[in-house]
């Protein structure tokens, strides 16, 4: 009964080393690839999306202050272009980890430049939206602020 104990527990022991050193190795895999992606297509948009968030609230408070007429901007071809080099980009991570993390990366640079707590939200909503408007759906157990987690 005591070898048939330590054998299990040699089994547990060698399955956590094994599990740790997969995570380590995937841990290294994702900090290369993160410094190998460009991820200034994707701060670009984030940023045009803020933006075009904050004209439309502009425009309709000055047409409830009865300014009858409000344009909204198309989207400009280098607001289409940052949105495909950033899904290019993400989706050549190779795990939602990753994916994750470059989410976090952006929402760090990019929130230096936020002015108020409205706009760190609006970053972090464009951001959790960004995996399903690339097309691989939202990201599990992703907290694109890192300061919440």
């Amino acid at each position: 009964m005591a070898k048939l104990t330590i054998l299990i527990a040699l089994v547990v022991a060698l399955v956590l080393v094994v599990h740790t050193s997969a995570f380590r190795s995937s841990e290294q895999s994702c900090k290369r690839q993160l410094q190998q992606v460009n991820l200034r297509h994707c701060e670009n948009h984030i940023a045009q999306k803020i933006q075009q968030q904050q004209e439309e609230e502009e425009g309709h408070v000055r047409t409830l202050r009865g300014i009858k007429h409000f344009i909204l901007r198309d989207q400009s071809s280098q607001e289409s272009e940052d949105l495909d080099q950033c899904c290019e980009q993400l989706n050549e991570l190779n795990s939602q980890r990753c994916q994750c993390r470059a989410l976090q990366q952006i929402y760090e640079s990019q929130s230096e430049q936020c002015e108020g707590r409205q706009q760190e939200q609006q970053l972090e909503g464009e951001l959790e939206k960004l995996p399903k408007t690339c097309g691989f759906g939202p990201l599990r157990r992703c907290n694109v602020n890192p300061e919440e987690n």
